[in-house]
Order: C-alpha cells, then structure tokens, then sequence
C-alpha cells in the first residue's frame, strides 16, 4: 500500500492530521495509518481517500493503466488552477497523449475541460482553441448533458464570450448552468472541487456583470459547500470576489477588511502565494 501518496497528498493540500480527520476518525486513527501502516476500516479509508480527491487504487496499487496515470496528472493540474500555476499546468497537458485516453470518456472530458479552462485563465491561452475543447464534451462526449463536464463547459463557453465581451452569448451559456446549479448532486470530493469551481466563476461573471444580488448569493453559497465539505482552497478566491463586490458597492470599510483578512487567513494557511499578492494588493488599495 502506498501510503506516502497518501500522505503527499494530504500535506499538498495543506491540511494537518485534525483536519482531515475531523468529522470521519479520530486523529489517532488516521496518525496510526500514516506512521504504523495500520489500516482503517474500508469505509473510513474511502471517506479519507475522498477529501483528498484520490481513489483507492491510488494507495493500493490495484490498477497502473496508462489511463489512470493520467488522470493522477491532470488531478494535478486540476488542483493548480486552483492556485493559478499555470506554467506548471501547461507543461503537465503538452505530455499528455489524448489518444492514450479513447477509451476511458471520463478522462477525455477531463481533458478538455482542464486544456479549455486553461485556455482561458492564461493570458497566453487561445479562445477559439478553448471552444473546440468545450465542443468536445457537448457535442461529443456528452450531448446529453448527464455529467458535471457538461456544466463545467457551459461555464467555460460563457467565460470565452464574457472574455470577447459578447454579453448576449455569455449570459446564455451562464443562465443554462445558473438555472440548474443549485439541483446538482456532488456525491464525491472532485465532483464538489468542479461544483464550487462553476459556482465561484459564476459569481465572477455576474460581478463583472454588476448584478450584486446574484453574483453574492453565487458567492456565499460557495462558501458555504466549502465549509460543509472542509474544502479550503477556494474559500480565500470567494471571500476575496465578495470583498471586491462590497468595495464596488461602496460597502464599508470594516466589511471589505473583514472579507479580505478571512481571505488572507485561508491562503496563508493553504500556502497559496499566488492569491496572497492579489489580496495584499487589494488591501493597500482599501487603504488609500
């Protein structure tokens, strides 16, 4: 069993022993598996496995198909944009051969979505090659509409046309998933990391739309499936688009830094570098 994975996982993610634990063992359950090899029971190692968004068959070396390795790397990049690591998230994709991932749809929507929102986020990314991707997953792979990849896409294609500022485009593919985000289940740990990912670019775009009303329901929402879920990383992106939001609203001084110190305490504890500077800036600019 590998159990270092476990714990590279667990530390990558930035949570201690407690945190992870909390809610499904005791700490010295989880400490007697990291340091002993002592095994849960299964049904405690799958709610561990879960909140650190790896399987089973990554710890116990049931399965090494080219596939699954893969999908180990993209969980990575999936967890970079996160924390906007671009160049990183790049140079994992650019290895990557679709073709080794034909028979497993799953991976291959995966794929596009990731290499869309990339496409995207990077200011060196190509919007046309960022529609093709979306296409893949709703014309393609999912013309049904049955998985979260489908909503992931819509989000995207919304984002390309807010991005060419076709406000007519963006708000049709954003009110298809508005109308359906609160109905959609998130019964495992990536589903709810791509659930709080549509919701928080939601938020942004009717932000930037200035529809306060929504966008800040979209945002605390977030917040709430984050702490429901022990999900960290994307708090600190939510609480600083709701500080963004007050200040824009000519909301007070003592709510925007209230906002932005929350924000600033989830990244530091997340060690994400990348957020602080943006909230750093944005305090100094309240402070002027």
């Amino acid at each position: 069993m590998n159990i270092q994975y476990f714990v590279d996982r667990r530390k990558k993610l930035g949570l201690s022993q407690r945190n992870l634990s909390d809610g499904v063992c005791t700490q010295a359950t989880l400490s007697k598996f990291e340091n002993n090899g002592q095994i849960p029971s299964l049904r405690i190692l799958i709610q561990l496995c879960n909140r650190l968004n790896i399987s089973l068959d990554d710890i116990m070396d049931i399965s090494d198909s080219t596939s699954k390795k893969i999908v180990t790397s993209m969980n990575d990049v999936e967890f970079n944009l996160i924390t906007s690591e671009f160049d990183k998230s790049w140079k994992i994709m650019k290895k990557i051969d679709v073709q080794l991932l034909k028979d497993d749809k799953d991976a291959l929507m995966q794929y596009y979505y990731l290499k869309g929102y990339l496409n995207i986020l990077d200011e060196g990314g190509d919007l046309f090659d960022a529609v093709f991707d979306f296409n893949q997953i709703l014309t393609d792979l999912d013309p049904d509409g049955k998985t979260i990849f489908t909503f992931l896409a819509y989000t995207g294609m919304g984002m390309v046309y807010a991005k060419q500022e076709d406000s007519d485009k963006s708000e049709y593919y954003f009110s298809k998933v508005f109308n359906d985000i609160y109905g959609m289940p998130i019964d495992d740990v990536s589903k709810i990391w791509r659930y709080i990912s549509i919701i928080f670019y939601c938020g942004v775009y009717y932000s930037n739309q200035k529809d306060y009303e929504t966008a800040n329901t979209l945002l605390n929402y977030g917040v709430k499936i984050c702490a429901d879920n022990h999900v960290t990383y994307y708090i600190a992106r939510l609480y600083l688009q709701l500080s963004v939001n007050v200040c824009d609203t000519e909301g007070t001084d003592e709510e925007v830094h209230e906002l932005l110190n929350r924000a600033k305490v989830f990244s530091e504890f997340n060690r994400n570098q990348n957020e602080l500077i943006e909230i750093d800036r944005m305090i100094k600019n309240c402070e002027k």
